[in-house]
C-alpha cells in the first residue's frame, strides 16, 4: 500500500513541478535552485515545495525556486559545496551530518552521535532551545543561511544476510557509511567496516557487493528503494538524524530585508511541519516491511543498552577531537538531564 501510494504521491509531486508557474524566471529578480536527495512523494519533499509554492506565491513574483530532488545533482555532500559556492545551487534540504562535512561544520555532527537522544521530544527540545542560534551562527561562519530544522527521523539497520542482534552480529560486516566522522566512528567502535558511500550509490552498493547492509530511516529506505536487497531491518534506533533547510549565504545576502523575512517566515512551525510530516508515516512503515520481504527484528532494552554501551567511547573521541563542540556537547548533555529530559 505505501508503495503505491509513494509512486502516485511522486506522480502528484513531479505534476505539481512541471505546472506552468505564475512566477516564470523571466518575470523573477532571484532565481534559486534548490536541491535535495529526498525522492518526490516525500514528506521532505512535500515540505520544499510548500516553500517554493509560499517563497513564490508571498514574494509577488520576485523570487522563483527550482526544485531538483532526488539527488538529481549528486550526492548530498556534493550539493552542499554547490549551494556554498553559489553555483549550480542556492539552497536544499539537507541531513545534518552530510551539512557537517559538505560545510566542515563539526557542530552539526553533534545531534547525530550514536544513542544521544531517547526521545524525539529530546530530540525536538534541544535543536529548538540548545543548538538552532548556534548552528546558525556556524553556518554563517561558513556562506550559509539557516533556514530551518527539517528531520530524517531515527536511524535503523538494514542488512541481507542476518539480523542485527548484538555489535557481535556487525563483526567484519561492510556497512555503508554516511560520510562523517561521528558516523564512521560508531561503525568502528561496534566491530563493522564502515564504507562510506554518498546516498545516490547505496542501492548500487547493496546489490554489487561493496557493502552488506546501512543504516537510514524507515521512510528513507522505502522511498529510496533500499528494502530491495535487504532481508532484516533491526529496530536499532542509534541515531536520530536531524535535516536543515539551508540557503547560501551569498546568495542570501543578494535579497533585500523584506524578502529574506517573508522567506523565513516562521522557522518554529516550520520545523513542527516537517517533523510532522515524517512521523505520521512510521508506524504504518514498519507495517509495510514484511509485505517486501523484509523481517523487522526489534531489540529488547537490554540489547539497545549493550549498543549504547559500545558507542559511548564515539561521544569522548567527538569531545577530544573538538574541543568547542565538546563543551556545547555538555550543554547539551546538561539540557537532556534537566530542561529536555
Amino acid at each position: 500500500m505505501r508503495l503505491r501510494t509513494f509512486i502516485s504521491s511522486a506522480v502528484v509531486a513531479a505534476a505539481v513541478l512541471l505546472l506552468p508557474s505564475k512566477t516564470t524566471e523571466a518575470q523573477a529578480q532571484f532565481v534559486a535552485s534548490f536541491g535535495s536527495a529526498a525522492p518526490e512523494g516525500t514528506p521532505w519533499a512535500d515540505q520544499l515545495i510548500g516553500i517554493k509554492k509560499r517563497v513564490e506565491a508571498e514574494s509577488g513574483g520576485k523570487v522563483k525556486m527550482k526544485l531538483f530532488l532526488g539527488s538529481v545533482l549528486g550526492g548530498e555532500v556534493e550539493m552542499i559545496r554547490d549551494v556554498r559556492r553559489n553555483s549550480r545551487l542556492q539552497g536544499g534540504g539537507f541531513s545534518t551530518g552530510a551539512i557537517a562535512v559538505g560545510a566542515k561544520i563539526p557542530l552539526l555532527e553533534l545531534p547525530e552521535l550514536a544513542y544521544l537522544f531517547e526521545t524525539m521530544d529530546q530530540a525536538d527540545c534541544v535543536l529548538d532551545t540548545v543548538l538552532y542560534k548556534p548552528a546558525d551562527e556556524a553556518l554563517a561562519a561558513k556562506d550559509f543561511k539557516l533556514h530551518a530544522w527539517a528531520e530524517n527521523g531515527w536511524r535503523h539497520m538494514g542488512t541481507k544476510d542476518k539480523p542485527v542482534k548484538t555489535p557481535a552480529d556487525l563483526a567484519g560486516m561492510k556497512m555503508r557509511s554516511q560520510e562523517s566522522d561521528v558516523h564512521v566512528d560508531m561503525y568502528s567502535a561496534l566491530g563493522a567496516n564502515p564504507v562510506t558511500l554518498p546516498i545516490s550509490e547505496v542501492l548500487t552498493g547493496l546489490n554489487t557487493g561493496i557493502v552488506d547492509g546501512f543504516d537510514n530511516s524507515p521512510l528513507f529506505t522505502q522511498a529510496a528503494g533500499l528494502y530491495e536487497p535487504i532481508n532484516y531491518y533491526t529496530l536499532t534506533g542509534h541515531i536520530y538524524q536531524p535535516a536543515a533547510v539551508i540557503w547560501s549565504k551569498r546568495f542570501w545576502d543578494t535579497l533585500p530585508p523584506d524578502l529574506q523575512t517573508m522567506i523565513l517566515g516562521d522557522p518554529q512551525a516550520e520545523a513542527d511541519q516537517g517533523r510532522q510530516g515524517v512521523r505520521a508515516l512510521e508506524k504504518e512503515l514498519l507495517a509495510n516491511f514484511p509485505a517486501m520481504g523484509v523481517k523487522v527484528v526489534e531489540l529488547t532494552a537490554a540489547e539497545r543498552q549493550v549498543f549504547k554501551a559500545k558507542t559511548a567511547s564515539v561521544h569522548t573521541k567527538y569531545a577530544t577531537d573538538n574541543p568547542a563542540e565538546g563543551a556545547t556537547l555538555k550543554k547539551v548533555k546538561a539540557a537532556l538531564a534537566g530542561p529536555c529530559k
